[in-house]
């Protein structure tokens, strides 16, 4: 019995794959990275024109400084205001203690008394004045940084480490939010990505081994992911192989994946009894003792055994591993 393989072409990719894109608006200045680059994490990618947001951060910081300056005034007028309704009270009271005495007249007191009154209003309409300048400075601080995070927006940096797999746009380009400018792959996890048929579906399940043959060599995975949709125009759909060995590979690497679909009867025979002359194949058959040569038409090869598709019959025995000296009509002999 040999596994029944279903094969589909697949590509490697990173497990996280990435569009960049701008969060703001501006022809590109500057592209950092051509595709191919390798990138770490916060490393600039492209630069935008953003001389209006600059302009707007100077005219933020100005108004900053401006706010901080009226609040010094403003604290100088409440030190003031505070000093001249302290001399107000004071002379206030002085003055009562003199109308209880007979020394003043009862309006010199009203005088007085009215204009400590006016003190204390100057000092609460100064302390007031500070308030509002206060304010005003986290107005104006929350202005800058709002303008700075704008102006941090005509940065594009990585937001990995990773390796650039599409370059999209050139200096002069606009750029506009969801317009993509670069995309990246996640290098340090590779997976491979291929199409499946819709009638295969359900012969597939998550964690299932494959076999996945990149550039000659064959490496162990499994299904790690399965795509719950269906392309309506390939009507296939997608199957993420997780390799279970890490490898030097490459995104965007061809591959073909081998899935197990079931098991079918096959003639089969271990793949070291299998020999060949150029383009033919052929194997020694054992007939009472002397062995034969037979030429044969070879399948699909699995775990060491290879399927015979003509020229040998199932009740025929096979020299596994025929040396170098075996020779059509040589006597041989057949130990258990």
């Amino acid at each position: 019995m040999l596994p029944i393989i279903y094969r589909a072409s697949g590509t490697v990719r990173g497990r996280t794959t990435v569009t960049v894109t701008s969060k703001t608006v501006g022809y590109v200045r500057t592209v950092h990275v051509a595709a191919g680059d390798h990138v770490t994490a916060g490393q600039p990618l492209v630069d935008l024109e953003a001389n209006d947001v600059r302009a707007g951060v100077s005219r933020a910081r100005a108004e900053l400084d401006h706010a901080s300056e009226s609040r010094a005034e403003a604290a100088s007028g409440v030190e003031a205001a505070r000093v001249t309704a302290k001399l107000a009270a004071t002379s206030r009271d002085r003055v009562r203690k003199l109308v209880e005495s007979g020394a003043v007249t009862r309006q010199e007191f009203d005088e007085t008394e009215s204009a400590a009154a006016g003190a204390a209003a100057q000092l609460q309409m100064a302390e007031a004045r500070l308030r509002a300048a206060s304010s005003g400075i986290a107005v104006s601080r929350a202005a800058l940084a709002e303008t700075q995070a704008t102006l941090a927006y005509a940065r594009v940096v990585a937001p990995f480490a990773g390796r650039v797999v599409e370059r999209r746009v050139d200096p002069g380009t606009f750029a506009s939010p969801g317009v993509a400018l670069l995309v990246l792959d996640d290098e340090a996890t590779l997976r491979v990505e291929t199409a499946v048929e819709e009638s295969r579906g359900a012969e597939l399940q998550l964690g299932a081994p494959v076999t996945v043959e990149i550039n000659g060599a064959t490496l162990a995975g499994t299904i790690g992911e399965l795509s719950p949709a269906v392309d309506i125009a390939s009507r296939a759909f997608v199957v993420k192989i997780d390799l279970r060995e890490p490898a030097a590979l490459r995104p965007g690497t061809f591959a073909r994946v081998g899935f197990r679909v079931g098991t079918r009867p096959r003639l089969v025979v271990p793949s070291s009894a299998i020999t060949t002359i150029g383009e033919l194949e052929r194997v020694f058959v054992v007939d009472r003792g002397v062995a034969h040569l037979r030429m044969i038409t070879s399948g699909e090869s699995l775990d060491g055994q290879t399927e015979v598709l003509s020229g040998l019959s199932p009740a025929e025995t096979v020299v596994a591993a025929p040396s170098h000296e075996l020779r059509d009509g040589s006597r041989i002999e057949v130990r258990p």
